[in-house]
């Protein structure tokens, strides 16, 4: 029993054996996050660069992983989406830093505490949506346009595929979020420069809390594919996102006094501890933050691997 699948780009006809055997890239059953379903061929072709295949058919996953980069670049929504990321986390912080800048000096005695560096990064629980949404859409958009039917059958393994769409989006998250903070934080001290609130990169904490930053909307795009994979719906995941990122916070806060320490092992709350300099006696440190996102995110990880494995296309 096998599979066929139309390539766009000439016409051909690809037959792809059903157990997976001798098909060295499973991006070359074309397809898109646009439009390869049962009855149609989108836009964003998945042309994949694996180039070898092991003894038993087995995809060569670096191959893979270069496959599923051409996926994710070759969708508009791809750009559109990091675009807004970059433009929340710069946004914001000019907004945040020129209100604090209206708002006081260090001559003030409320400001003698004040920690310059929250409000630099401040636009990552904004951008938390954003790239949050895009770790969503990786996926997600697979089931949607039933490409994931053709991805599954040439990588029979499964789990490979996920761990390769991880790769990628760790890849580009942490690389264009760490550059986007440090853009932030020289932006928001400029601001905050002229009352004298400014601190430098070499200041104690603040190389840190620009690494934190990357770490922790890296870390919320992994979850977000996480939950897609988990749920296979974008509406369904995207909200179930939302919902751990703000909507968890906004519960909490209408518990009793005696519970609002719960609210201290949220994401949000950890993310607000990875980008400050200065914790609050009720947070936990930056490398325990750091423990715990980490530990959400392998949870949920593993979680949609055994989904991935176990479940029916």
């Amino acid at each position: 029993m096998s599979t066929q699948f139309t390539d766009p780009r000439d016409g051909r006809t690809i037959t792809a054996p059903a157990n997976g055997r001798d098909v060295a890239d499973p991006a070359n059953a074309t397809g898109s996050a646009n439009g390869t379903g049962t009855n149609g061929t989108g836009t964003a072709s998945a042309t994949g660069a694996v180039n070898a295949a092991g003894p038993a058919g087995d995809v060569v996953f670096l191959g893979l992983v270069r496959s599923e980069w051409t996926k994710f670049r070759s969708l508009r929504s791809t750009w559109w989406t990091l675009a807004l990321t970059v433009a929340a986390m710069i946004g914001l912080a000019v907004l945040l830093c020129a209100m604090a800048a209206d708002d006081g000096t260090t001559l003030d005695p409320e400001y003698a505490d004040f920690d310059a560096t929250a409000p630099s990064l401040g636009g990552a629980l904004l951008a938390q949506i954003t790239i949050g949404v895009l770790g969503v859409l990786m996926i997600t958009g697979e089931y949607t346009t039933g490409m994931i039917r053709a991805t599954l059958t040439l990588v029979p393994r499964r789990l490979p595929v996920l761990w390769a769409k991880a790769v990628v989006f760790a890849g580009v998250a942490f690389a264009l979020t760490l550059v986007t903070g440090l853009l932030s934080f020289t932006v928001g001290q400029a601001i905050l420069a002229g009352d004298d609130l400014s601190v430098s990169i070499g200041s104690p904490g603040a190389a840190r809390a620009i690494l934190g930053c990357a770490f922790f909307l890296t870390a919320v795009g992994l979850l977000g594919l996480a939950i897609g994979a988990l749920l296979r719906s974008t509406a369904g995941a995207v909200s179930a996102l939302l919902a751990v990122l703000l909507g968890l916070p906004m519960v909490v806060g209408l518990l009793p006094a005696s519970m609002q320490s719960i609210n201290r092992y949220l994401p949000a709350s950890i993310g607000e501890v990875l980008i400050s300099t200065q914790g609050s006696g009720n947070s936990f440190s930056p490398g325990t933050a750091a423990v715990m996102m980490t530990v959400y995110l392998v949870v949920t990880l593993v979680a949609a691997a055994i989904v991935l494995a176990r479940r029916d296309v």
